[in-house]
């Protein structure tokens, strides 16, 4: 195994920007799947990407409209409350037919008629699919206007455009301004762009711009109602603090006739004041340095005092350009060993000044496959500031910097040095992330086939397979343009920070661009795949699907022979599109599994168990199932042994733990002969509320993964429980099932039952509580990962 790549500043700067390495673009190998590269996969996990940042127009609503895979991670971005978030759920009809267009303008208007208050606009996502099946989302939006009577808009999540001239994060910043109508022009009045999020309240920007005269300072993070937001529209000019906004802000100059004026956030205090000086040459005024200059130079001296000296690693998840900020510690005197980013062509003149007076400093790309392989004992690093970088530096001290309140100018310089020496001397600094303002909602009888007004979407297909495979010693692909992978490395996958499975597993993404789905350009995959092969070692190759793959009707079985001639490997695929759920996806990949590595051979004395992942099981779940069971048990997968899948067909028995395992099971029993069992023991929160359960009487409802449910109805029982009733989202086992037990498949569906079903106690994820809320019985929470992302 390779070690991982980097470059020095040195290195990279005698290079030049029109010779970055093919190991800091983004389109010529898979894309390492890590939370170190959760902005790339998907943005706005932590923070503002499409979807949180389609709602910065106050009282505005968003319908996703999307296969699961692309709106399961908006539960943790709303905090597990989503009144302002509806979805339409696309099945595999819609992404090849493209039927679900024609539920829009009737999906729109249920979801507006279940508000308290009329929204001021509906945004509608959509993604990749709706890309690829050429929708015209301008015409869509018009004929949903006209339904409601509202505005309606569309936010275009398309991970497919990401590197193109206009990426999704421009398009909708252009949306969310969309709305302005002209204003008589203030010429006291200025808007700040450039960031979703307001600049931190002592800024000196403000008091600069005051002092240039400038009375009415907005910023679309600040703006609480409507009218607030079109007060936007008065702005005499606008001053761009992102070059993310400059396509907004050319759009209001055409309409609206503002123009705009540049500047960017740094962190070099003389630069930050000759941005100002310029900024007042532009306007014809008189500039006054603030004081914040001086408790910046006096925070800078403090930093530099710690003992022993900082090294200094500086990721890309954080407020900063990386390299600027690098550049401007090393200018104080500070030492940067490692940089996490992966350079364009704007960065150079950063790269080029770092390279005169650190020439030695290491710059990594976060997304190359070969930080697999990072190992952080190698490194001098004693402060690591950036999401990323923390990532790679367990042992170091973590300086975030990723509060989404923005900070600017020499503010931002004092707050940074502030937030190093508090980490420095052990004081906690991070802000939790504010959420999206909420309330409750209604959700109304409808009989719109897969539309959500309160339940976010569950883990799909897609998640449920490599929750199977992320701690086997596979190479494993899910074949989209990032966005999926995000759900796994940013949602879904609670064992990144788990050591002994993480420097383990080796999940990655194709990096699917536009013309790659459009031509169907396999060999482009196979060259990324051959790249890793050669950088990682893997006893096998994986291949996940997702929506895209699914549109253009790829062929795994033909990948599946390709990757095995070529790389000489073992490979598998399973061929999961994102419309279904977790169990499918999950089930789909244990009898993938056992098919291809299970064998006949000797009989051994283990036993073994099939379907425990971190979507139904916690680590201490899933130890507790091992010590149930006598001898030596071998959890397939978990423990992260390819080993034991071969064995499978050679124990003594198989036990299941959950539906996603039992396919697999059969299979075993028909092909070696080797018997399997049901079982499902169940933890001391769960047996609590059995407790609690049998205490109240009456009819019962529970509401789980099947056999998890079915565990639960057998030790009610054994409480006293005379009447109690299995409900299900995921696919019922036809031997546990019985007379009264039912399927959901639609919200409305599942509201009804439990509010009309006479049920004086429901035990079920608290998640699914929004969408019954005329419910007046007994609601006993248990956590289902699948379902809220909650343990």
């Amino acid at each position: 195994m390779k070690e991982p790549f980097f470059k020095t500043a040195a290195e990279l700067a005698a290079l030049g920007k029109e010779n970055i390495p093919d190991a800091f673009r983004l389109d010529t190998h898979l894309i390492y799947n890590s939370p170190a590269a959760l902005d790339f996969n998907s943005p706005g996990a932590q923070g503002y990407g499409v979807k949180r940042a389609g709602l910065s127009v106050p009282d505005s609503v968003m319908l996703l409209i999307a296969p699961r895979s692309c709106g399961r991670n908006t539960s943790g971005l709303a905090a597990g409350d989503t009144e302002r978030f509806g979805w339409l759920l696309m099945d595999e009809t819609d992404i090849v037919t493209g039927r679900h267009l024609k539920k829009i303008p009737e999906a729109v208007r249920a979801f507006v008629e279940s508000r308290e208050k009329q929204p001021s606009v509906v945004m509608l996502c959509i993604t990749c699919v709706d890309a690829l099946l050429g929708t015209d989302m301008e015409r869509v939006c018009r004929r949903a206007e006209e339904a409601v009577g509202i505005p309606v808009r569309p936010c275009y999540m398309y991970a497919l455009t990401r590197d193109s001239k206009k990426p999704p994060m421009a398009y909708v910043r252009e949306t969310v301004y969309s709305l302005l109508r002209p204003r008589k022009k203030n010429p006291r009045a200025v808007n700040l762009m450039g960031y979703f999020a307001p600049l931190s309240d002592d800024s000196e920007l403000y008091e600069v711009l005051k002092g240039f005269g400038l009375k009415y300072i907005r910023e679309l993070g600040r703006c609480k109602t409507v009218d607030e937001y079109h007060e936007l529209s008065e702005a005499n000019f606008n001053l761009l603090l992102s070059a993310d906004a400059r396509d907004a802000a050319a759009m209001l100059e055409k309409k609206l006739a503002i123009p705009s004026v540049e500047i960017t956030r740094l962190y070099e205090i003389d630069k930050i004041g000759s941005q100002y000086k310029s900024l007042a040459r532009v306007l014809g005024a008189d500039y006054k340095e603030p004081s914040m200059k001086n408790e910046a130079e006096m925070a800078v001296a403090e930093l530099l005092a710690i003992t022993p000296k900082p090294v200094f690693a500086i990721g890309s998840r954080l407020n900063a350009n990386a390299f600027e900020l690098s550049l401007a510690l090393v200018r104080y005197g500070a030492e940067v060993a490692e940089i996490y980013g992966d350079p364009q062509p704007q960065d150079f003149s950063y790269i080029r000044r770092l390279a005169e007076i650190s020439p030695d400093t290491r710059i990594y790309s976060n997304l190359s496959p070969t930080m697999a392989v990072y190992d952080e004992e190698k490194s001098p690093v004693t402060v690591a500031v950036g999401r990323d970088a923390v990532y790679y530096h367990e042992n170091a001290v973590h300086v975030p910097w990723s509060d989404e309140t923005q900070p600017f100018g020499f503010s931002a310089v004092r707050d940074f040095c502030r937030a190093v020496i508090s980490a420095c001397e052990g004081k906690e600094q991070e802000k939790q992330p504010s959420k999206v303002s909420l309330g409750e909602k209604i959700v109304s009888s409808h009989e719109i086939h897969g539309l959500r007004l309160a339940i976010a979407p569950f883990a799909p297909d897609t998640s449920g397979a490599a929750a199977v495979l992320f701690p086997l010693d596979a190479l494993t692909v899910i074949v989209d343009a990032g966005g999926c992978a995000g759900n796994i490395c940013g949602f879904d996958e609670p064992r990144w920070d788990v050591k002994s499975f993480a420097k383990r597993s080796t999940v990655f993404s194709a990096g699917l661009r536009d013309m790659d789905a459009i031509m169907g350009r396999d060999d482009r995959l196979m060259e990324k795949l051959a790249l890793a092969a050669d950088e990682v070692d893997a006893s096998f190759a994986a291949l996940i699907g997702t929506p895209v793959p699914a549109v253009i009707g790829t062929d795994y079985r033909a990948l599946v022979r390709l990757i095995e001639k070529r790389l000489q490997l073992p490979a598998v695929a399973v061929d999961t599109d994102g419309t279904k759920l977790y169990d499918e996806g999950a089930s789909k990949t244990w009898e993938t599994l056992m098919k291809t590595f299970a064998t006949a051979g000797e009989p051994c004395d283990a036993v073994g168990v099939i379907g425990v992942t971190p979507l139904d099981f916690s680590s201490e779940e899933a130890e507790n199932i091992r010590k149930s069971i006598d001898g030596d048990v071998l959890l397939y997968g978990w423990d992260g042994e390819l080993s034991n899948i071969k064995r499978a067909g050679r124990v003594k028995k198989n036990y299941v733990a959950s539906a996603s395992g039992l396919r697999a099971a059969k299979y075993l029993e028909k092909k070696f002969g080797v018997p399997y069992e049901i079982l499902c023991p169940l933890s001391a929160v769960e047996k609590s509320a059995v407790s609690e359960a049998s205490e109240q009487g009456g009819r019962m409802l529970v509401i789980h993964e099947p056999v998890r449910a079915e565990a639960f109805r057998k030790a009610l029982a054994e409480a006293g429980a005379a009447e109690v009733t299995v409900g299900t989202w995921f696919t019922p086992v036809r031997e546990l099932s019985r007379d009264g037990d039912v399927h959901f498949k639609e919200e409305a569906q599942f509201a009804r039952f439990v509010e009309q079903g006479g049920f004086s106690c429901v035990i079920a994820d608290a998640a699914l509580r929004k969408a019954a809320p005329r419910y007046i019985g007994v609601w006993l929470d248990v956590p289902h990962f699948a379902v809220s992302g909650e343990r």
